[in-house]
């Protein structure tokens, strides 16, 4: 699961290769979408292959995202029809806190093909993104943080004592400044739930950039404990996690 980051793909080549591999069957496949189908429907949450919504708000919309881009790029004719396509898959629900994985690919006049992707959690009372630290207690993250085999590695290779680290605002800056893919606080899923020891099992999702205007998901598997007021909802509301619908994360 963990990428070294000292590992880099040194031959141009061959990176053209993956990515026009890579490409090619991503364009086919969002090119034939499938039809729109239920895959959730509980709590006045309804989540379908194309969008969700909460009571009468829409969190996203595959359809919006199009007409959006198609307003937002009306050109001059050219030989090169422009290409869009967004997706979205529903990761985890726990209680409130629902976490999808989204992504686009583009192409505008005759240029590359690129693409985006990442994870989100919210909160559906709120409709607002919610963090790490606003579930999981900041004692187990920085715990599970610090015996990482793939940051103890990061840390090492750039002489930092890992273990004088003294909370996740500071672990956030020595990603920044050491890192090559992006970790945001909001970008995590959860896998499992282990009410005996209150421990859950997470998800912190990165966008790595391969290079040419692509990118992949770079995951760190780490187990947390909800917070004391969690607990029950944890216990008795977790609806779905990790693996239950089709996505691009691994398990």
């Amino acid at each position: 699961m963990h990428t070294p980051n000292h590992v880099r793909i040194k031959n141009l080549s061959y990176l053209l290769v993956i990515l026009f591999v890579g490409i090619a069957p991503l364009r086919a496949q969002l090119k034939n979408k499938p039809q729109d189908s239920l895959l959730f429907e509980q709590n006045n949450l309804k989540i379908t292959t194309t969008k969700a919504s909460y009571q009468d708000a829409v969190i996203y919309d595959s359809k919006i995202d199009s007409l959006n881009f198609s307003t937002n790029n009306i050109n001059e004719p050219s030989e090169c029809k422009a290409f869009f396509a967004s997706y979205y898959h529903p990761l985890s629900l726990v209680g409130p806190y629902y976490s999808y994985e989204y992504g686009e690919a583009t192409q505008e006049a005759c240029g590359p093909m690129s693409n985006s992707l990442g994870v989100t959690t919210l909160n559906l009372n709120t409709l607002q993104s919610v963090t790490l630290l606003d579930i999981f207690t900041e004692a187990s993250l920085l715990k599970a943080l610090k015996i990482d085999p793939w940051l103890n590695e990061l840390a090492q290779l750039n002489t930092i004592p890992i273990t004088k680290i003294k909370d996740f605002s500071a672990f956030m800056y020595f990603l920044s400044e050491t890192a090559s893919m992006q970790f945001s606080t909001q970008s995590f899923t959860v896998l499992a739930y282990n009410a005996t020891k209150n421990e859950a099992k997470v998800h912190w999702v990165a966008q790595e950039y391969m290079g040419y205007d692509h990118n992949r998901h770079f995951q760190l598997e780490l187990i947390l404990h909800p917070k004391e007021d969690l607990k029950d909802t944890f216990k008795k509301q977790l609806n779905f996690t990790l693996g239950a619908y089709k996505n691009g994360l691994s398990k």
